[in-house]
């Protein structure tokens, strides 16, 4: 009987911290613009990581002026467009909360004009 008893709490408990990843759209949505949102920061810290490296190159003589400007300028471009990237992910976020914001307003107003009284009624 105590085998059988926590067996079945341990597949409750698989049941209850799985659920959130498999079971519901909003959970797996959240979780893809997550992953997708780091995915991005790692790559922009690598290229960070590249630009320390060709300066470090650069200092200890191991590339030409050109070279180290040319790779240089490239892994600032990249990273430029990382970083858009990554505004542009939540500036929609931003947009998006902007407008469902609008749509609670605009149903707090239809609500407030159903539920004003006649005139000359009384609001008790």
């Amino acid at each position: 009987m105590p085998i059988l008893l926590g067996t079945l709490l341990a597949l409750v408990s698989v049941v209850v911290i799985v659920y959130p990843f498999i079971g519901s759209k909003k959970y797996r949505l959240v979780s893809d613009s997550f992953v997708t949102r780091e995915k991005l920061r790692a790559e922009r810290l690598r290229i960070y990581r590249k630009i320390s490296d060709v300066e470090a190159d650069f200092t200890s003589g191991d590339l030409t002026r050109a070279d180290y400007q040319q790779q240089r300028d490239q892994l600032r471009i990249a990273a430029a467009e990382i970083l858009k990237q990554e505004s542009g992910s939540s500036i929609s976020n931003v947009k998006r909360d902007e407008e469902l914001e609008k749509q609670i307003s605009r149903l707090r107003e239809q609500s407030a004009t159903s539920n004003e009284a006649p005139e000359g009624g009384d609001t008790l």
